[in-house]
């Protein structure tokens, strides 16, 4: 990989993994593979711009083929273009919370979960941040757009908690940005409809 090509994303725009294996050949050692994914997520545990496509790359753990060995391989190659990149913590940073989430609703092709995707900045760096498939099946997209803001909801409500023990005072409220006009619609509705009752439970 030393005179490999650097890239400039962590995927090429618009590749989708499948799990099924007519993506491409088997690999001969799909043992190679969970070792390199292993590897990519211990380092996302510190660059949130690997969030996303090492999610991806481990929904293929148990049947890779070549086509997720090559997106694997795009993952290095953009390493290695980024090597400086990194998280960083201005001295005089301010304590504030911003949360930023989304989802993609129906983004799984063998079970259409929806994915859910957060970043929580304290001040101007990121200090929390995920990529995770839904548990259940969306059955729209503002539907899954809630659901991401509930399990984020989850993650604000522990880090406030977390930063109090620390002596540290979060200036409240927090922002929270979302794109989608439906859920903050239900959001502020504290009556649940017959198209949203089943979400009470599940989301609240």
């Amino acid at each position: 990989m030393i005179k490999a090509k650097q890239t400039t994303t962590p995927l090429p725009p618009g590749v989708k993994l499948f799990a099924d294996t007519d993506t491409g050949a088997a690999l001969t050692d799909p043992s190679r593979y969970r070792r390199l994914v292993g590897r990519l997520l211990y380092l996302g545990f510190t660059r949130p711009d690997l969030c996303y496509v090492v999610q991806q790359l481990s929904q293929h753990l148990q049947h890779p083929c070549e086509k997720h060995w090559d997106a694997a391989m795009h993952v290095v190659r953009y390493l290695k273009g980024s090597v400086s990149s990194g998280l960083y913590f201005p001295l005089n940073t301010n304590f504030s919370l911003k949360v930023f989430c989304d989802a993609d609703w129906a983004a799984c092709q063998s079970t259409r979960k929806s994915l859910t995707g957060f970043c929580i900045f304290l001040g101007q760096t990121p200090i929390s941040w995920k990529t995770k498939k839904q548990t259940t099946v969306a059955r729209s997209s503002a539907e899954a757009e809630y659901r991401s803001m509930a399990s984020t909801t989850c993650e604000v409500v522990w880090l406030i908690y977390l930063l109090q023990t620390f002596g540290i005072k979060v200036q409240l409220p927090v922002p929270f940005f979302c794109d989608n006009k439906a859920v903050i619609h239900i959001t502020v509705n504290p009556v649940f409809h017959e198209r949203t009752k089943h979400l009470e439970i599940t989301a609240m």
